[in-house]
Formats: C-alpha cells, sequence, structure tokens
C-alpha cells in the first residue's frame, strides 16, 4: 500500500470542494486523466469509491465525508509550515480574507473597515460572505477565515473574543403623527403598526421576551433581514425594534428617530469567531486585530473573553 503525500491529499481535496474531477484538475493546473488515474488510487488505498457519480456531480460518500475534515486540517497545518513568518507587513501584502458577517455587523462595520484598510493595509483585499448554515463547515475547511455576529451555533469548537454587547431600540419616521416626545410607553409601543425584521437568534430574543410577558404585537409586514428597515420605516407610520448600533447607521442616512425600547429586551455580544487552523497565522491575528481596534471604537463598554476552543 503506498503513502499518501499533500499532491496527492490535495486532489482528494479539491474533487471534494468542486465535486467535479474536471474543476479539480482546472484549479490544480493538471490534465483531467492525471487526477482521474491519481483518484483511482486514492480509491484503491481507502478500498472505498470515495466519489459517487451522480448527475454531473461527484457525491462524497460516508468514509469520504469523514476523511476531508482530517485531509483539510492536514494541508492547512502544511499550508501554515510554507507560508511561516515572523512578521505580517500590512502595508505590503496582497492577502485576500474571507470574512463572513451578518447583515447587522455588515452594515456597522464595513465602512470603517474601508477606511481602516484604505490608511493601513491598501493592498488587502476581503471578500464579505453571509452567515448560513454552512458557515462552520466553510470555516473547517478553510473556506472562510473569521465569521463576526452574534452566532451562538459557533460557541463549540471555535476560538471566539467578545467585541461589544449590542442590545435594542426603536426607530420610527421624524413625520410619525403620533410619536413625537423622547419616552415610549408599552401601551404606545403595543399600540403601533411594527416591521418585524427575521433574522436569525436576535429575533428570537424579542419574540421570546414578548411571549414571556404574554404581550403581541401588531405586525404590518415581516422582512427577512435588516438591508432595507430603515427606508421602510422612514416611509411609513410602522415602527421597528432594531439593534441599537445598526439604528445609529440608519439614523445617519434616513428621516428617522429613536426612542429606549419600553420593554427590556435581552443584551447579546457581537463576537468575532475563527477556526483553530488559522489561530497561530500572523496574517490571521493581524486581521483579527484589526477588527477588534475597529470595534473598540465603537461607543460602548468594551470587553474581551479570553479564546477558547
Amino acid at each position: 500500500m503506498f503513502e499518501l503525500d499533500c499532491k496527492l491529499l490535495s486532489i482528494f481535496y479539491y474533487i471534494y470542494k468542486f465535486k467535479s474531477v474536471s474543476m479539480a484538475a482546472d484549479h490544480l493546473a493538471m490534465s483531467q486523466p492525471t487526477v482521474s488515474n491519481i483518484l483511482n488510487k486514492i480509491r484503491q488505498h481507502y478500498n472505498d469509491p470515495l466519489f459517487l457519480r451522480i448527475g454531473n456531480e461527484m457525491v462524497p460518500t460516508e468514509l469520504s465525508k469523514q476523511l476531508f475534515p482530517l485531509v483539510s486540517e492536514a494541508l492547512n497545518k502544511v499550508e501554515i509550515i510554507n507560508n511561516f513568518t515572523i512578521n505580517f507587513d500590512e502595508m505590503a501584502s496582497h492577502q485576500q480574507f474571507t470574512v463572513a458577517m451578518t447583515d447587522v455587523s455588515h452594515l456597522v462595520l464595513l465602512p470603517k473597515v474601508s477606511q481602516y484598510l484604505k490608511k493601513h493595509a491598501p493592498h488587502i483585499k476581503l471578500n464579505i460572505r453571509a452567515i448560513t448554515s454552512e458557515t462552520s463547515y466553510q470555516m473547517a475547511n478553510g473556506e472562510i477565515d473569521l465569521a463576526i455576529g452574534f452566532l451562538p451555533q459557533l460557541e463549540n469548537g471555535f476560538y471566539q473574543q467578545k467585541l461589544f454587547e449590542q442590545y435594542y431600540v426603536v426607530i420610527a419616521s421624524k413625520n410619525h403623527p403620533r410619536l413625537q416626545s423622547n419616552n415610549l410607553t408599552i401601551e404606545q409601543y403595543l399600540n403601533e403598526s411594527h416591521i418585524d425584521i427575521d433574522a436569525g437568534f436576535g429575533h428570537y430574543h424579542i419574540e421570546n421576551e414578548l411571549l414571556n410577558l404574554e404581550l403581541q404585537r401588531n405586525i404590518l409586514m415581516r422582512i427577512p433581514s435588516y438591508l432595507g428597515v430603515g427606508l421602510v420605516v422612514q416611509e411609513t407610520d410602522a415602527i421597528a425594534t432594531v439593534p441599537y448600533y445598526l439604528s445609529e447607521v440608519l439614523l445617519s442616512r434616513g428621516n428617522l428617530q429613536i426612542f429606549d425600547a419600553p420593554i427590556a429586551f435581552p443584551t447579546y455580544a457581537v463576537k468575532q469567531y475563527w477556526h483553530m487552523s488559522c489561530h497561530h497565522k500572523t496574517s490571521h491575528q493581524w486581521l483579527r486585530h484589526m477588527f477588534y481596534e475597529i470595534f473598540s471604537q465603537v461607543n460602548a463598554p468594551i470587553l474581551m473573553d479570553p479564546p477558547t476552543a
């Protein structure tokens, strides 16, 4: 039985990633017959087909699914060794990082990040992705470098650092016919029409608290993210319950006013998360420090948790 080397493991990795022999061959600058021949050798090594062709895709077998995280981790470690350097020169680096964010982090953070990069790391590129059910898997296999937001599903198995505590406020149009004072009562809050934002775990904080208090809002409209809530609210008499730091961004761009929430909705921690394979990379350490430094400028108490795996 021959031994598998990094080249063979890379072929397995990219066939798994692309679900295609031809795409893996193109990525590796190899011919498709060569990749197919090597795949047959890897199949013989494990005495398993590893991939089954279904339609136009190479679908992994159960053994292949269990093998992939190990191969991914091994290749990541080899990459770390090959690219090891004591220092990371952000002014000279042309590296691209892939960062997954919630839509609130997207709106609040990215303008500040753009300004920071222009000044401190002019050649660094960011590829921003949405948080999905695949995010943890993509972080483990190296597709995503960092995730930022309120992501309790990533609490276990990833390093994490708290950036700040987020809380809820209420936004309304500046021209709202009934809400013009500084205070918003529970009765007023419940009597108004609401734009409800079904945006993951944060949304359940609001719903659960209302359920516990046996209170019910009059929902005019439900939208899937915070991206359009400011425009909807400023053009209607409806109100919306949103994270405070998002409200500051919306206030600077729209005809809106902010009220303290009349109900003590739970606060939540916004954190950055990363996989163990990235933890010791100097470039990744710089990336995490950049986001922490930018978030430390947010006008709120900043607390830092020691990273935990």
